[in-house]
């Protein structure tokens, strides 16, 4: 044994560690009662979206107000539609032929 005792702390530190593990009895427990989990949850996934189909109604969320964001959107969407219109009537002024150099 050393001065400070070391090698009979690593050996209630690795019981320790082997008292933690759980055993593959265990892990295939928690597995089955996980996939377990999720299907109960899918079906009750399903029978809410059935109940919420068959009574016509969804969760009511309000519709947010709009901001600065959706005006930059629409004037960004204006500005692509004026550029393609200025586009084409370039393009018509040529009549769509263009010389390579």
């Amino acid at each position: 044994m050393s001065p400070l005792g070391l090698k009979s702390g690593k050996k209630k530190d690795a019981e320790a560690v082997d008292a933690a593990k759980p055993s593959k009895a265990d892990k295939k427990a928690a597995k089955a009662a996980a996939a377990a989990e999720k299907a109960a949850a899918k079906a009750a996934a399903k029978a809410g979206k059935a109940t919420a189909a068959a009574s016509g109604r969804g969760v009511v969320v309000e519709k947010p107000p709009a901001n600065i964001y959706t005006a930059l959107l629409a004037l960004s969407f204006v500005a692509i539609v004026i550029a393609c219109i200025c586009l084409y009537a370039e393009m018509s002024a040529y009549e769509f032929n263009f010389k390579a150099r």
